[in-house]
């Protein structure tokens, strides 16, 4: 397998893990541990209480992804610096929970810090994960060494498709900041679909930018 051959693997492989975090978790929690539904992907992540490690686990493998294709098979330096950003920040997010009322130790995560800090940290690190991720998919998917109307009509096609799944997970990342600052309560599981929705649109374009469907041939 050749260089790019190797790189969409890893896109596919990013994009499966991230197309499938959200019925994982929320069929472990809901028909296995026979919890509520959860308000937010976050929540599920409780580790040692009374839901399962699948979250930390399925993030920190998209996270090592990450980081590999940083290292060896990103296009430029802001490639590099975005898909890097996405493994710092989705690794502090699956080793630091966030608040949950399912958490009952007071040294929380890898870190053993205070539920309230454990809950910053994991916020932060969700924030500059998805926020990466959408940069990453609107600015350097969508990169071409043609102007626009000089390009395929399938590349402006993917293009399209690209500021479109990028510009909505920036918009869904709005719905859960809103969260975190209390606009939105958690009674209802608003950021749980949020978080969903962009992961799904994420995965979705890696899957073309890996070649999946639809497949980006640029080199």
């Amino acid at each position: 397998m050749n260089t790019k051959g190797f790189r969409q693997f890893q896109l596919k492989t990013m994009g499966f893990i991230a197309v499938f975090i959200g019925p994982v978790v929320l069929a472990s929690t809901t028909l296995i541990h026979t919890l509520p539904f959860p308000s937010s992907i976050s929540e599920t992540a409780t580790i040692a209480n009374r839901t399962s490690p699948i979250l930390p686990f399925c993030l920190g493998a998209l996270a090592l992804f990450a980081l590999s294709y940083a290292i060896t098979y990103a296009y430029d330096r802001l490639d590099r610096v975005l898909t890097f950003c996405i493994f710092a920040g989705f690794t502090i997010v699956a080793l630091q929970m966030s608040a949950s009322p399912y958490i009952e130790i007071n040294n929380v995560g890898i870190l053993g810090v205070s539920e309230a800090m454990s809950g910053i940290l994991h916020n932060t690190g969700a924030l500059v994960g998805f926020g990466a991720m959408s940069l990453w998919i609107m600015v350097c998917f969508t990169k071409s060494d043609k102007p626009r109307n000089a390009q395929a009509r399938e590349k402006r096609v993917r293009n399209n498709l690209y500021f479109f799944f990028g510009l909505a997970m920036m918009l869904l990342l709005g719905v859960v900041i809103l969260n975190f600052i209390g606009v939105i309560g958690d009674e209802r599981p608003v950021v749980f679909v949020a978080e969903w929705v962009m992961l799904t649109f994420g995965g979705i374009a890696c899957w073309i930018k890996g070649g999946l469907f639809l497949e980006d041939k640029v080199t």
